[in-house]
Parts: C-alpha cells; structure tokens; sequence
C-alpha cells in the first residue's frame, strides 16, 4: 500500500495554480463596469472586437464574429408576503432567459408556453401573459451587449454597454452604410466600428425632451482610425469573455423566478405551476444547475448564505443590506467599500435601464430611494412617454417588433455557449 501522504503531496496545488484560479475569480462581472449616460449630452466610445479564446493547444478559437452578444432579460418584481417595512416590501431581480446561460430549457418561456395552450380560449388573458411587463406580461426585454472603452476615460479600462434592439439596429444600418463606402476604396477594409485597427468612434447622443429620452448615434470619422495600442489589445485578451459577463443564470434566479410566477398565478387567478411540463421543466433547470452553486432566493436577507452572490448581480435588497451594513460601522459613501457599492447601483441602474441619474449630490441611500420609487411605479403604471415606442401601434412599429423577434430566435440558436454545461450535466447524471 502506498504511503497516503504521497498520494496528497504528489497533488497539492502550486503557487501558479492558485494564483491562476484567485485572479479568475476575481474577473467577476461586478469588475467590468457599464459604460454610463447619467444625462443629456453626447458620449464617445470605441467599441471592442469579440476576443478569441485560447485553446489547449495553445491555438485560439473565435466563438463569434463582430462585436456584441444577444440577450434577454426581465426585471422581476416580488411581493414580500412577511414584510415590516417599506425596503421590505417589494424584491426585484433581474433574470436572463435561461438557454442563454447554456441551460436547455428557461422556466418562464415553458410557464407561456403552457399558459397559451391552456387558456388558449382566453384571447385576453393570453394577450396580457405575453405583453411587456409594463402591461403586466412576461415578455423578454431585447439587448445587445458589447465592450468599450469610455473616450473620455480611456485609462478607465474596458467598460460594458447594453443597448436596446432598436438603438443597435440604428448603430448596425449606421455602420452597413459607411462600410459599403469604404469598401468602394479599400475592397480590404475591415469593419468600421469595432477592428483592431480600422475602427472610428461611436458619438451617442443623449436628449431629453418632456421626460422622453432618446438616443441618436454618430460615426465620428473627423480624426480618422482610432487603433488600439498594444497593451489595450492584451487587456482585451485577458479580460473575461462577454458571454461569461453577461450570461448569468444560477439556483437564486431560478429560486427567484419559480416564486415570481406562483405569484403571478395568484394574482392572474389561474393555474399554470402546478402544469407537469412546467414541473418538469424546473428539475430539468436543477439538474442542469452546477453542484457547487449553493446560492439560494429568500425575502429574509439573514438567509441569503453560503453562495454566489447573485451570480455577479446584485438584487435591491443585496443592494440596501450592503449599505446598512456599512452604515452601521460608519463607513461613508466616500470611502472604497462606498465606491464599491456606488458601482454596484450604477450597474443595477443600466441592468434595469431605470431612468434614474447618478449625481454627486446624491447619497448611495438616495439613490436606493430613488431606484424603489421608479421601480415601484413602473410596475404599477401603463407605460408612458419615458418608454421608446412603447404605445407606438405603428406598422412600422409591428415590423420592428416582427424583425426582433426573428433575429433574437435565430441569434439564439447560433450563438449561444453550449460547451461547458453539457459536459457537467452528464457527469452529475
């Protein structure tokens, strides 16, 4: 028999080892930063290439071409049954659709899915499941998501910046247009917004005009190519790839969701839970689920132990537990750990695209205030002139939501990372 502490001393971990695994969990999505439009006014940023990934082998694969990444989420809003205050009254989190994150099935596709089917006869209840969630429906909200450096901040690293679907497919005609043009002159010309090389600023121009926002965008092409340095190249090599950022689905977001649509049962007075396909569909998302994932939903913020913290997301209730943790040591707004947690709002505030400025006249507590308030509204309201095109019954509109709904399908189907989960799937079974 041989001597069990050879068996231990043979494979310890190194040095090298544990260096390499601390920096990669520390290349968290609460690190890459969103690329912020606190108010009116024109911002420039250089939007980065999708980076390859290096292989075994040392080779490097790319796993999409261009420059952003699809994505779906929706803001759930949670009614805290047990609740003594106001912060304790509502919970929002904000979940991705689940095949995004790798998983082979999403909970609240399958709850419409079923819904449709079972109260098919019921043209308005179906109609509201599947309206936007302004109108009290389940409906995706449409991003895409890319790197970029802030023009004005360009030493502030690689940031994140979601854009709806309608503000990426005028940046997408935007830079169809002048391609077509360069090309006429250079047949060679790479793209010229996101190459390494070749690439010119984006202007995003931000108004607000009787408290409706809109966004316009402008190839600034006055100082010509804007090439990435070489250190700035390797930065983008070393950070953490989009899909790792932004496809964030763990056992707390499922937890979250199946307790969202008991809710939304009781409120709609039918009954979709207690379906088999939807059953079915959530032990399916379990076993999926990573066995050391130890995260776990909960309106008592004192039970919220032991796990991920919301999967590199921070809910409003994380948020508010946060600063009361800090105020109660007396930690101000201005010290790192305050910086930290102004970071953390600043990322729910883009997460949620909530209409809510960050302004050095304000708290990190008013800022929390502020973001309940919105919410609280918004969930309540019909939808406003702050929303873009909304209400807008347009053909134009019905085309564009048509086109969206065609283009996220097929990105879907293409683009989304399949290689890790499977694999861990079928050793746990």
């Amino acid at each position: 028999m041989s001597n069990p502490f050879d068996v231990f001393t043979g494979s310890q971990e190194t040095y090298e080892e544990a260096l390499k695994k601390s920096n990669d969990e520390n290349q968290s999505f609460s690190r890459i930063k969103h690329f912020r439009m606190d108010g009116p006014g024109t911002y420039s940023v250089r939007i980065l290439p999708i980076a390859p990934t290096q292989q075994a082998n040392g080779s490097w694969k790319l796993d999409r071409k261009g420059y952003e990444y699809p994505i779906k989420t929706l803001v759930l809003r949670l009614e805290n049954p047990n609740a003594e205050g106001k912060k304790d009254k509502v919970s929002f989190v904000n979940v991705c659709q689940a095949e995004y994150a790798g998983f082979s099935t999403d909970l609240i596709d399958t709850y419409v899915k079923v819904a449709q089917g079972k109260y098919s006869e019921d043209e308005e209840l179906v109609k509201k499941i599947t309206n936007n969630s302004f109108e009290g429906g389940l409906k995706w909200n449409a991003q895409r998501c890319m790197f970029v450096f802030d023009q004005s901040k360009r030493a502030d690293g690689i940031q994140l910046l979601s854009l709806s679907y309608s503000q990426y497919k005028e940046l997408e005609e935007r830079k169809l247009g002048l391609w077509k043009k360069l090309l006429d002159k250079n047949p060679q010309c790479p793209c010229p917004i996101s190459s390494v090389n070749g690439a010119y600023p984006i202007e995003i121009i931000r108004k607000e005009e009787k408290r409706k926002i809109s966004y316009t965008f402008n190839i600034d092409m006055i100082g010509g190519p804007d090439a990435l340095s070489q250190e700035e190249t390797q930065a983008l090599l070393d950070a953490p790839r989009l899909p790792e950022v932004i496809y964030r689905y763990s056992r707390f977001h499922l937890e979250a969701t199946i307790e969202f649509l008991k809710q939304y049962d009781s409120k709609l007075d039918i009954d979709v839970m207690g379906e088999k396909e939807v059953l079915d569909a959530i032990e399916r998302i379990k076993l999926e689920l990573p066995a050391d994932d130890k995260s776990h939903f909960s309106f008592d913020r004192k039970d919220r132990k032991g796990g991920q913290k919301s999967e590199g997301e921070d809910d409003l209730d994380n948020l508010w537990n946060r600063w009361e943790q800090l105020n109660e040591k007396g930690i101000g707004d201005k010290t790192e750990e305050g910086q930290f947690l102004r970071d953390d709002i600043r990322v729910f505030i883009d997460n949620n695209e909530l209409n809510v400025r960050v302004l050095r006249s304000k708290t990190n507590e008013d800022l929390l205030k502020e973001i309940e308030e919105v919410l609280e509204a918004d969930t309540q309201s019909a939808p406003s002139d702050m929303e873009e095109d909304a209400s807008d019954n347009s053909e134009a509109t019905k085309n564009s939501q048509e086109d969206e709904r065609t283009d996220d399908k097929d990105d879907l189907e293409r683009d989304r990372p399949r290689a890790a989960r499977p694999e861990r799937v079928r050793e746990r079974r």
